[in-house]
């Protein structure tokens, strides 16, 4: 059994409001009520708005000298002080491990110059950055190739023991002199870097000099690295203000979260206006629903218990699948949504899910099971009857429990006690949930500079929109991410190789999407104006949601032994 073709599914998914995905942030926002009532605006929209413990170390002195191009723009002051404190970090790393063990970490940018893209299931070679943009020298690079410019740039600096550090530096503007903006852009995101290096190392004061001068050449209006820059300076400069005390920490982390997960559970406008340009989200929400239809095509009462329901769009694309079945066996479909908050938004969605259902003629129950906390979650609330085919349907929701290892383990011990079938899972593809700092912040400044470039290019018409989602969705994620720690650090991502592991520890298999649910969502991408630039692959039996070649999301479906 399919689910409606491309255009119809299209057309009334944007009808009904899509689910959107952003930043780490699952920006997941829909409604199936008349879309002739109006989207009301968001409360944003008046505004422009464990794996490796590897250690961290230092930039090597030379490269701060007064001659390096990097610093023409600087004061004079600003050199003085760079030159100075970096020469007592060299001292400092003097016959000791630790430069080598920083630069294992932004050997990170290698992996991502090295590994080979793929775009559309193609293999594409990633050659040597001089080779590749001196080639294009006239072409808009995408903001991922820039900060792998700059990044390898940096590593190489980074290498180099030798006094030839300001000649690199020299050919570093010299060389690139051609490409304009993009050598401007590196070298700003080189600035980045340094001060990213120096927040590694403690040496709070000669970052601050960096960041000033990220701060003072990028901006929240200016092209998608400018903006990427000036997000990432204010969230390294909160760090280096919470690090020297200048600022008390407040336990904000989870209330961040939830402020914005509140967010999207309204009807959002900026989120519509996203969705109906950028399909990373529909397309990964078209695979899951595919997923549950071809299983429970059979089955006579089927059970979906969801812990993100938000909007329920995915779910009224499952009931038009059902209610298309030429040979319906269905007698019920009861879906649970579990909440900790937002009960009658969950309970909006549950209504217009219902008259949905009844439109179509599909027998349709609705439940809500609200906890304070996951750990109250029982499987005994979800009414699970014995001749139920169960699915559970995780958007962007297991996540949210990674600084709380103790909720996670407990919600998975009761899934498996309830005996589904399959369990969907949705999540954010990067890793943000390093112990090293350099690692997460390499991590994070790749994820959202594909975010900042597929907004650049799908909603160049929408500056409104665009800088909402920037703004208020992107940098409270960046801010999260790089700026706090411990428990206040809620917005977390991990891959998929991590949650293999960890789903391995309670019985679950990953088990195969259908080659239906991958030529689905091929051809809905076809009909998006910038899906030439999204990329859908395989990682085992995940799919992975990408932008030129960055993955952003993951798709996997799981059975328990």
């Amino acid at each position: 059994m399919k689910l409606k073709k491309a255009k119809l599914v299209c057309e009334q998914s944007r009808e009904l409001g899509e689910d959107g995905m952003s930043s780490g942030i699952a920006t997941c926002n829909e409604g199936i009520d008349n879309p002739e009532k109006g989207v009301p605006l968001s409360k944003h929209q008046n505004e422009s708005q464990v794996l490796k413990s590897d250690h961290i170390c230092s930039l090597d002195d030379e490269r701060f000298g007064n001659e390096s191009p990097l610093y023409r723009s600087s004061d004079e002051d600003i050199k003085k002080s760079l030159l100075i404190e970096s020469r007592a970090s060299h001292v400092e790393c003097k016959g000791e491990n630790r430069c080598a063990l920083q630069c294992a970490s932004f050997k990170l940018f290698k992996e991502y110059g090295s590994r080979l893209k793929k775009i559309h299931g193609t293999p594409i070679n990633v050659p040597g950055y001089e080779d590749e943009y001196l080639k294009m020298a006239n072409k808009k690079l995408s903001t991922n190739d820039i900060i792998r410019l700059a990044g390898e740039k940096f590593v190489e600096l980074s290498e180099s023991r030798s006094k030839d550090l300001i000649m690199a530096c020299h050919l570093f503007s010299e060389k690139f002199s051609n490409l304009k903006d993009n050598a401007r852009d590196a070298e700003l995101v080189f600035y980045l870097l340094a001060s990213a290096d120096k927040v590694g190392q403690k040496q709070f004061d000669c970052a601050r000099k960096l960041l000033d001068h990220c701060e003072k050449v990028s901006s929240c209006v200016g092209n998608p690295v400018q903006r990427l820059v000036y997000y990432f300076s204010k969230a390294l400069n909160e760090k280096i203000d919470r690090e020297t005390m200048k600022t008390t920490p407040l336990n904000l982390g989870m209330k961040q979260l939830q402020d914005v997960e509140e967010e999207m559970m309204s009807i959002n406008s900026t989120i519509i206006a996203l969705n109906t340009v950028f399909p990373a989200c529909y397309i990964v929400q078209l695979a899951g629903t595919q997923a549950i239809v071809e299983h429970v095509s059979e089955a006579k009462k089927i059970h979906i218990i969801d812990f993100a329901i938000k909007g329920g769009q995915h779910h009224s694309m499952l009931i038009q699948a059902l209610a298309e079945q030429t040979e319906c066996l269905l007698e019920n479909l009861k879906i649970t949504a579990v909440g900790t908050t937002s009960k009658s938004k969950i309970d909006t969605a549950g209504n217009s899910l219902i008259r949905f259902a009844k439109s179509l003629g599909v027998p349709f129950s609705f439940n809500v099971v609200m906890v304070d906390d996951i750990l109250e979650l029982e499987e005994g609330l979800l009414s699970v009857d014995s001749d139920e085919t169960v699915v559970v349907y995780s958007a962007y929701f297991l996540r949210t429990m990674l600084s709380q290892p103790d909720r996670l383990e407990s919600l998975m011990r009761m899934i498996r006690n309830t005996k589904p079938s399959l369990m969907v899972v949705a999540e954010v593809e990067s890793n943000h949930n390093s112990r090293v700092f350099v690692n997460r912040f390499i991590e994070a400044l790749f994820f959202f500079g594909a975010q900042f470039d597929s907004l650049e290019d799908c909603m160049k018409n929408d500056e409104t929109n665009r800088s909402i989602m920037e703004s208020f969705y992107f940098s409270k994620g960046i801010h999260n991410t790089m700026a706090t720690e411990g428990e206040q650090r809620a917005f977390r991502q991990v891959k998929v190789e991590v949650w293999r592991s960890f789903f391995l520890r309670f019985g679950l298999l990953e088990t195969p999407l259908s080659k239906s649910s991958l030529s689905q969502a091929k051809q809905v991408l076809a009909k998006y104006s910038c899906g030439s630039s999204c990329t859908i692959d395989m990682d085992g039996e995940c799919l992975i949601m990408g932008w030129k070649g960055t993955p952003l999301y993951s798709l996997s479906a799981w059975r328990f032994k």
